[in-house]
């Protein structure tokens, strides 16, 4: 299960950051896994929503869906406005996807 979850997360992080490079004209190559760690993040916040997460920087609890919901707002903020360039930003948020939908789905096969 977590191989899967692992592969969904990257793939969708590769075809999320691909189309955006292809809608831009963007030249940039991109390499990584970073997708599949946003993906687990999120797993995580959707599987154990009130569990606290304390951040290294500010070192203030809070619960993990505020924490994967604050990753997902930077990341957007960041893509959008270019203004880490050299990351690939939608990447992240296109893990962040893969990992929701196969939550989703396996939420719905256990019905």
């Amino acid at each position: 299960a977590f191989l899967r979850f692992w592969i969904a997360s990257v793939l969708s992080a590769a075809l999320v950051q691909l189309s955006v490079t292809t809608a831009t004209g963007s030249t940039q190559a991109t390499v990584g896994a970073s997708g599949g760690l946003f993906g687990l993040l999120l797993g995580f916040a959707m599987m154990f929503p009130t569990r606290k997460v304390v951040p290294l920087i500010p070192p203030i609890p809070m619960p993990a869906w505020f924490f994967a919901l604050i990753f997902a707002a930077v990341e957007l903020y960041l893509g959008v406005t270019g203004t880490a360039s050299g990351i690939a930003h939608f990447a992240h948020l296109g893990g962040m996807i893969g990992g929701w939908v196969m939550m989703r789905h396996w939420r719905s096969a256990r019905r």
